[in-house]
């Protein structure tokens, strides 16, 4: 497999809580808490398509709705298109 080299600039308090990360998932490198991360961020995204809930299950059973503040609301922009078009 090829493989293309990035370079990243962070923040010190952005590398400080990438190494957080990378001792929390047992990673052996940032890159690999990147890949980590990617790879979480795709699986969110295909689970919340075409308006799916997510739901986090606790311990004692308790289920409450996952929101992503970070997704664009897919209903909005559908919408926002269609009245554009």
């Amino acid at each position: 497999m090829a493989k293309t080299r990035l370079q990243f600039d962070f923040s010190n308090e952005a590398l400080g809580q990438l190494d957080d990360l990378k001792g929390a998932t047992g990673a052996t490198t940032r890159a690999e808490v990147i890949r980590q991360a990617l790879r979480l961020l795709q699986w969110t995204i295909e689970q919340t398509q075409d308006e799916k809930a997510t739901v986090l299950v606790e311990k004692n059973g308790t289920q409450r709705a996952v929101i992503f503040p970070y997704f664009p609301n897919r209903s909005t922009a559908k919408a926002g298109a269609r009245s554009n078009g």
